[in-house]
């Protein structure tokens, strides 16, 4: 973000200094000359000149200068830059213009961090700790939609009675402007081929500004214009609290914050049918589906995770049909064309003139006849396996580009026959089952990712390995939440209560030791999960061998000395890899961090002694981090001795190196002399 930071007196230099130093493609512009700052003689004529070049300005003054230097030019808040305004003691950074939009809310904190500051922010929603419905789009890269209903002017006179509004939501009263809701969709073809198909690359140059214009309306289509009366008057019933419905038709990182920190005044909803809307005032939606007269004010927000998979005849449609087709979309589908993330279909339609207009617009992704045939579809085509050497283009072509998510719309034709679609819906986004595998980090219930913790609270079955987790990380699941121990079921079993949950339409966590990517048998889970086209996903963790370095307190790695650090385990039941062999992996002697082999103690040592020397420093650790956690530390020579003496077996981690406990070696990260792309 371009930042001027514009100081008037040299008192406070050391402050701009600072906040340069912090806040990369900033400038510091002053009224004296200072080694390291830009001279400017007026502050006025520098902000008359400048105040659209930069993203933020940071005053470094008293906040009556601020407000008069930037009030002649303070236009609208969907354009103004951000205005920051830091007293010259350091002690306030206050958001002064531009707080959402602008984040001028967000760089106060930053700022106020930065000094060590008080941030001041006077925005409702903020300070209310409500969501800022103008910038919630933005964040969770959904396109958003305004609707006002009949009861519109109804809503401002009720909020004509209100004394608090937010100063970053007001609205304009003698503008208002009128929303385009014009669509941002996409095509799909599949009938009649010919694989010797040529076109003309000498188009009329009417017919491409034509086309052009089209892809100008269609871009504008898909941004709302925040100007309006209606969307702020739907801002300020929401930061006012009147009853608000909340309509979630998919599941994402968005809508999981928005379950996570739902108001008070919010209630939640999945499907459109449980909702009675003369309860509210207000209807939030989150959904790649239009929602026709909702009867009261609404905002939709619109994840874009809808893949069209188009075919093209041998005489493809001209643009403004497949435009036409793309805004309709599939007949009774009501889909948004906002929420269209990419267009997909056969490789050998790649250089058709309509296909090359519309790259121009949104992503096109093409597949070869050999990677559509494998694709199983409701409607194969003997025609098309015919002329294109694959039995689907458009809905083959739709389903990969999608991952194998759900065929939403199957294949319907365009309105001149020329081209046909489908519409998939990208694996992950329905509300359908889905298994997120959680790694549990090395036993403390405090050393699980924060991420990993909102998974199990929102979990509907916990399936964790208790010979390996401590049962403790399960006590913040939910009420009516089911919580199983997999240590006594075979991996069969454990697919079928997954599965069962996962077809009920319930959220699952497999809960897994450390880090699950190590040593955490997931690949099996996985591969069944990807045969039934399962949504999951994985949430790292913090591994045993990171809470070894920690309880040792010891880096594992050594300038000049040991840069690498080797994970690996004993044979054991397991067969190793030959080139894999300790003593081999040994000849490095560089730290080596050793899972599951406290019961093969013996081997290892001997291994190991092929290479390491006998008064090489070991640490046996056990249970680290549980409540019961030990540490032995040794050489090398009684590594054996150790494990035996103290009766280890399960959860043990055997560290071997001179990293243990040492102490010498600088780095040279930090040294004056070195220069680097953060250091200036």
């Amino acid at each position: 973000m371009k930042t001027a930071i514009l100081l008037v007196t040299g008192n406070s230099l050391s402050l701009a200094e600072t906040l340069h130093q912090e806040m990369n493609d900033s400038e510091i512009f002053t009224l004296e000359h200072f080694p390291g700052c830009t001279y400017i003689s007026s502050l006025s004529d520098f902000i008359e000149e400048n105040f659209d070049e930069y993203d933020a300005f940071i005053f470094i003054c008293a906040m009556g200068i601020c407000v008069r230097t930037i009030a002649p030019h303070v236009k609208d808040k969907h354009t103004d830059p951000a205005v920051i305004c830091v007293d010259s003691m350091g002690r306030n950074a206050i958001s002064v213009l531009s707080g959402h939009i602008g984040q001028a809310n967000k760089i106060t904190q930053d700022v106020a961090h930065i000094l060590g500051a008080n941030p001041v922010i006077s925005t409702l929603s903020d300070n209310s700790g409500l969501w800022a419905l103008d910038t919630l789009g933005q964040e969770f890269g959904w396109e958003v939609l305004v609707g006002m209903s009949h009861a519109y002017y109804k809503n401002i006179e009720l909020l004509e009675d209100d004394e608090e509004s937010d100063e970053e939501e007001e609205y304009n009263e003698e503008e208002e402007e009128e929303y385009d809701e014009e669509e941002d969709e996409e095509y799909d073809e599949d009938e009649e081929y010919d694989e010797d198909e040529e076109y003309d690359e000498d188009e009329d140059e009417d017919e491409d500004e034509d086309d052009n214009s089209i892809i100008l309306q269609m871009r504008d289509g898909t941004n709302y214009n925040e100007k309006t009366k209606e969307f702020n008057v739907i801002i300020n019933l929401f930061v006012n609290k009147y009853r608000t419905a909340l309509l979630l038709e998919i599941r994402d990182e968005g809508t999981d914050y928005l379950e996570r920190t739902r108001p008070q005044h919010v209630d939640v909803y999945y499907h459109r049918s449980d909702m009675d809307l003369s309860q509210y005032k207000l209807l939030i939606i989150v959904s790649p589906f239009m929602f026709f007269d909702p009867v009261i004010a609404n905002i939709q927000y619109i994840p874009r995770i809808l893949h069209v998979g188009l075919g093209l005849a041998l005489d493809p449609p001209e643009f403004e049909e497949l435009f036409v087709n793309l805004v309709v979309g599939a007949p009774g589908k009501n889909i948004c064309g906002q929420a269209i993330k990419e267009v997909a279909t056969i490789d050998v339609k790649r250089n058709v003139e309509v296909i090359k207009i519309l790259q121009k617009l949104v992503d096109v992704r093409f597949y070869t006849a050999e990677e559509l045939s494998q694709v199983e579809v409701p409607n194969p085509s003997t025609t098309v396996q015919k002329y294109m050497g694959t039995p689907s283009v458009c809905e083959a072509a739709a389903i990969l580009s999608s991952h194998h998510g759900v065929l939403y719309a199957e294949k319907f034709k365009g309105l001149s026959n020329k081209s046909t679609f489908a519409i998939a819906i990208e694996n992950g986004y329905l509300r359908q089952g889905h298994i997120e595998i959680v790694g549990a980090g090395p036993g403390n219930p405090d050393l699980i990712s924060v991420r990993g913790r909102q998974m199990l609270e929102k979990a509907d079955l916990i399936l964790y390995a208790g010979s390996l987790v401590p049962r403790e990380l399960t006590f913040c699941a939910k009420p009516g939440a089911t919580v199983r121990n997999s240590a006594s079921m075979d991996l069969e079993e454990q697919f079928a209560l997954m599965k069962k949950f996962y077809d009920e339409g319930k959220f699952i966590v497999r809960l897994h030791t450390g880090d699950p990517c190590i040593y955490g048998a997931i690949q099996e889970q996985m591969n069944y999960f990807d045969q039934h086209h399962m949504s999951y996903h994985i949430t790292p963790g913090i591994s045993s061998f990171q809470a070894a370095a920690a309880a040792l307190k010891s880096q594992f790695t050594i300038p000049e000395k040991v840069q690498s650090i080797i994970l690996t385990r004993g044979e054991g039941r397991t067969p190793m890899p030959e080139r894999e062999q300790l003593h081999l992996l040994a000849r490095s002697q560089s730290t080596m961090c050793i899972f599951l082999s406290a019961g093969i103690a013996e081997q290892v040592q001997e291994e190991l002694l092929q290479e390491y020397p006998e008064t090489t420093p070991v640490a046996v650790c056990y249970h680290l981090t549980w409540k019961d956690e030990r540490i032995y530390r040794g050489e090398l020579k009684d590594l054996a001795k150790i494990v035996k003496e103290n009766n280890l077996t399960l959860t043990t981690m055997i560290v071997v190196g001179e990293a243990i406990d040492n102490r010498e070696g600088l780095s040279r990260l930090y040294a004056h002399e070195f220069k680097h792309l953060f250091r200036r």
